[in-house]
């Protein structure tokens, strides 16, 4: 039996493979482009009166939607581990990102119906540093890479998150 902490550096280091490869083929042209404007405006500027106005306002460009959802689909068939994907995007005078794709069931920020999330620690690193960062298991035992989006000018637009589960896949019936 493999050692828990042998297997999550081991992940880890796969992980973090993955997000070098995410980082250098992502286009944050148009990752940043995903989301349309008027539906960031819903995101950034919630109607108290209609809660759940920012999710029926969530409108995407297609094209630039379904090229990353794809893309990040083969950067985890790339993996050696089973790996779910997303894209957090800033959401613009809120201090906040909201996800712009995502594959999978595993990960490490994204709740079922959330529209933003204060921006975590880790991402603002990987903001600021244009580095991909590992993150170790959390309390369900799944491990993280976060890696840059860069646009045509070099700035950091966008995180993708590639994020694995430790144990094998749930059961049928979870």
């Amino acid at each position: 039996m493999t050692d828990p902490a042998v297997r999550a550096e081991t992940v880890q280091a796969e992980l973090a493979r993955l997000g070098e490869i995410a980082a250098g083929i992502l286009d944050g042209e148009e990752v940043k482009a995903i989301i349309t404007g008027r539906a960031m405006y819903y995101i950034a500027n919630p109607d108290p009166q209609f809660r759940y106005l920012s999710g029926d306002y969530f409108d995407v460009d297609h094209g630039l939607f379904l090229r990353t959802k794809k893309l990040l689909l083969r950067i985890a068939r790339l993996g050696k581990v089973q790996v779910d994907t997303s894209v957090w995007v800033p959401v613009p005078g809120t201090g906040a990102v909201t996800v712009a794709v995502q594959n999978g069931v595993h990960h490490r920020y994204y709740r079922f119906g959330q529209i933003k999330l204060d921006t975590p620690p880790e991402m603002k690193e990987v903001f600021q540093s244009g580095e991909v960062r590992t993150l170790g298991p959390d309390a369900r035992g799944w491990v993280t890479a976060l890696a840059p989006v860069r646009d045509s000018l070099g700035e950091v637009v966008a995180v993708a998150e590639l994020t694995a589960p430790l144990g094998g896949p749930p059961p049928a019936w979870s």
